[in-house]
Order: C-alpha cells, then structure tokens, then sequence
C-alpha cells in the first residue's frame, strides 16, 4: 500500500509540472537557444538560456509534447537555474529520473531525455 501512495504522489508532482510548467516561456535576453524534436512522437523542446560567469543564471522553455516531455523540462529547468555549467554538462537521464521520481519505459525515456538533450546542447557552445 505504501508503494502506491508514493507513486501517486510522483504522479501529482509530474502531473503538476505538466499542467503548470515552470520556466515556460520565452527568455528576451537568451544567450543561446536550442530547440529538439523527437521525431518518433513529435515532442519539441526549444531551451533557452542566459549564461554568465560559467553559470546557469536563467532558463526557460517553450514546447508541444506529452505530459512526462513538458514535466521533464519543468523539473529540470527548476534543478538547473544557477548551477555552474560544469555541473550540469556531468548530468545524466539518470539524474533526471531521479529527480522527476518515476521510473518509466523505454519510450517514455525518450520523452523525458528530450529536455536534457537540449539543455546540454544550449550550454555546449559557451
């Protein structure tokens, strides 16, 4: 019984961060932007980001895909604001799992690394 009251409380945070993403939005002074598709499902991701000082300083989102895609990049755009980029160019999927708190398939794994591909991506060329 406990094992379920936890994966719903999982499922209300993703579902949360679904329906009221943090950071969506455009960012007027963005250093860099990125934008990625997963061409399997149709999921895009454009990460926008100000980056000063070898950090983090700002990032936002916008996009179109599923509900684990868009609670991805809310949960990471949330973790990764104010990071020093050395950090957050060592970050895997599974530190995204772990934060976002579920475990999902194969698939769904795609949906969710979308956001991270991006953000990686945004911060690679500074």
């Amino acid at each position: 019984m406990l094992k379920f009251k936890v994966m719903d409380i999982y499922r209300e945070k993703l579902l949360d961060h679904y329906h009221n993403p943090r950071n969506y939005g455009e960012l007027l002074k963005a250093t860099n932007q990125i934008r990625v598709e997963n061409v399997s499902c149709g999921d895009t991701i454009n990460m926008q980001v100000l980056i000063s000082k070898k950090t983090l300083k700002k990032v936002k989102f916008m996009g179109e895909g599923c509900a684990i895609a868009i609670a991805a990049a809310s949960i990471l755009s949330e973790h990764a604001q104010g990071k020093p980029l050395e950090q957050l160019k060592k970050l895997q999927l599974a530190d995204l799992l772990k934060l976002m708190g579920v475990e999902l398939t194969l698939s769904r794994r795609k949906c969710a690394s979308l956001c991270l591909e991006s953000l990686k991506a945004a911060i690679k060329s500074t």
